[in-house]
């Protein structure tokens, strides 16, 4: 899968290392790795029937997302809502420092940023199919926003954390503390709530996508080799 011709003596001896490669003949040619490079010579010595797994249940829930758009917040489908739930709480004090307008901002914004830290940690660290799935995990958080904010008209949604669906969008205490009304209204755009949560299913699926299709990538490549070392 990755090239192993040198493009100068036109040997087949490229050498791939962590970072790099170079032509073990002619010592002419060296260069660092690119990112698919760097990912796919990871993966020829790794493992892939746990990482099969993981990646059966992302893929699960991308289908799952596609077809209910409240997936995202329920407890009793989506095993990370808890924790992403604690998430979302946490970037609005984060947030407070910025003004009001980014402190209702602020839980969605750290909702999704959060996976995008972790997703440079390990990549950083080399732990690349993690670093893949981080890509779905974000995507399973822009679901979730796009769920809140398509709520802002109607108001449906528990405050108290994400659950069975209820109503009480009369109370004046929930409309206040329902970031996606209290934004649009500032904005005096609240009929926008239905776009913005289109946006973002949309962009939501490209991103768990491209992080399926990192990680059936790293898979392929760790059986293939595997496979060919065997029949070697």
């Amino acid at each position: 899968m990755l090239n192993k011709h040198c493009p100068i003596c036109l040997n087949k001896n490229l050498i791939y290392y962590d970072d790099y490669l170079e032509c073990k003949k002619c010592k002419a040619y060296t260069r660092k790795l690119k990112f698919f490079e760097r990912q796919l010579n990871w993966a020829i010595n790794q493992s892939s029937w746990w990482r099969i797994i993981i990646f059966g249940l992302f893929g699960y829930m991308l289908f799952q997302n596609l077809n209910d758009p409240w997936f995202s917040i329920h407890q009793s489908y989506n095993p990370l809502v808890l924790f992403d739930f604690g998430i979302h709480e946490l970037g609005h004090p984060i947030f407070s420092l910025f003004g009001t307008f980014l402190y209702t901002a602020g839980g969605c914004i750290f909702q999704c940023l959060f996976p995008v830290l972790w997703l440079f940690a390990f990549y950083r660290i080399r732990w690349f199919f993690a670093s893949a799935m981080c890509w779905c995990w974000l995507g399973i958080n822009i679901f979730s926003v796009a769920a809140y904010a398509n709520d802002a008209r109607a108001r449906l949604l528990p405050l108290g954390g994400w659950g069975a669906l209820s109503s009480d969008g009369s109370d004046a205490a929930y409309d206040q503390g329902h970031d996606w009304y209290q934004l649009l209204s500032r904005l005096h755009h609240l009929e926008w709530d239905h776009t913005i949560s289109n946006i973002l299913r949309i962009s939501g699926t490209l991103v768990y996508i491209f992080g399926l299709l990192l990680g059936i990538m790293i898979i392929y490549c760790s059986l293939y080799s595997r496979i060919k070392k065997t029949k070697l």
